[in-house]
């Protein structure tokens, strides 16, 4: 049975303090986003969105600008 492949390109708006970042590289605390936001770009960069679904689901806008739906035939 082949795989489904979903390929999708978009953009979400999101509240800061509803917002979580989780560390990826020292034992460092999750923040919110008005924490991630007063870090500088190098600090940022420990830090990811904790999930993206969430994000989708809760945001104050967004859009898609490519959602496609296929079949993985190479296997």
């Amino acid at each position: 049975m082949n795989d489904i492949i979903v390929d999708f390109s978009g953009w979400v708006r999101m509240t800061p303090k509803k917002t979580l970042f989780i560390c990826i590289g020292d034992d460092k605390p999750d923040i919110d986003g008005e924490q991630w936001l007063a870090l500088d770009d190098e600090q940022r960069s420990d830090y990811i969105l904790d999930d993206i679904i969430a994000a989708q689901r809760d945001c104050d806008d967004g859009d898609y600008s490519l959602i496609e739906v296929f079949e993985d035939d190479s296997t």
